[in-house]
């Protein structure tokens, strides 16, 4: 796995890894994780669909943290 993270563009369509709800990009930062010191990536991310049964409310922002060598919670998609 890529130890160099990246932002992520406001806007970038996303899914849960395994659920696949959607979501988009609001802002996304690197840095440094503050207790492992390794490169992590902090998006916040948008609901664009409601599943109220999963706690996922359209609109409604999360963040979600990235460190790098560890599996995302997100993969990035396309509309085709």
């Amino acid at each position: 796995m890529a130890t160099n993270l990246t932002p992520l563009a406001p806007g970038t369509k996303l899914a849960t890894i395994g659920t696949f709800y959607p979501a988009e990009v609001v802002t996304s930062e690197v840095g440094t994780a503050p207790t492992t010191k390794a490169p992590m990536r902090k998006t916040v991310i948008r609901w664009t669909e409601s599943i109220p049964a999963a706690g996922v409310h359209k609109g409604e922002t999360e963040v979600w943290v990235q460190i790098a060598g560890r599996t995302p919670r997100f993969v990035i998609t396309a509309d085709n």
